[in-house]
């Protein structure tokens, strides 16, 4: 009788220690949700609480850059405008590039994404150094077809703006991530527990 009683102690006990992952992170059954979503809030939190400390005082100019970069793809494909800072005078219209307009709150939801999600550290650096410049090209993409759209079909720009290439731009950062969890974490998951 006291055989069996030890045993399933000892099967309680084990019940209620950490699972141990093919990765061999050590987690608590229920509790990696919340942390991965704790995880995620706060890395979204001090992004974006660094962008208003900083770039709203003056001190980054995020969209300098970018109306730039813009500017001179434009131009390069027969859209005529100037660019002054971050003010871009297009035939039918002028934007205002802000921060919002550079992707910097995609890849702060990229980063959140990557750092909270449980992977390797080297998993983490290859998903920022790929996804990064990825988002970067693709919000640069969006502004010249929108300016293109600002040129051709100008009463359909803010439909485009405000809807289209928000709820695309969406999409293409969770797509991102999926393809990073399946190509590098899993894969790399696949290679440790082959070894």
């Amino acid at each position: 009788m006291g055989k069996k009683n030890r045993i399933k102690k000892s099967a309680k006990i084990r019940a209620e220690q950490p699972v141990q992952e093919e990765a061999g992170v050590s987690i608590r059954p229920g509790s990696s949700l919340l942390r991965t979503c704790a995880i995620f809030a706060g890395i979204l939190l001090f992004l974006h609480g660094f962008t208003w400390l900083f770039a709203l005082k003056g001190y980054i100019k995020w969209g300098y850059g970018t109306a730039s970069i813009v500017s001179t793809i434009l131009n390069a494909t027969g859209i005529q405008n100037t660019c002054d800072y971050n003010i871009i005078h297009l035939r039918n219209d002028t934007w205002n590039v802000t921060s919002e307009c550079t992707a910097v709150n995609a890849v702060f939801l990229f980063i959140s994404f990557i750092v909270a999600y449980s992977s390797t550290v080297k998993s983490k650096v290859i998903g920022l150094i790929a996804g990064i410049p990825l988002i970067l090209c693709t919000n640069i993409l969006r502004l010249v077809v929108l300016g293109w759209v600002t040129e051709y079909w100008p009463k359909q720009a803010r439909l485009f703006h405000d809807y289209v290439w928000e709820t695309i731009f969406l999409f293409f950062i969770i797509a991102l991530w999926f393809v990073w969890v399946n190509l590098v974490v899993n894969r790399e998951k696949t290679v440790t527990v082959s070894h």
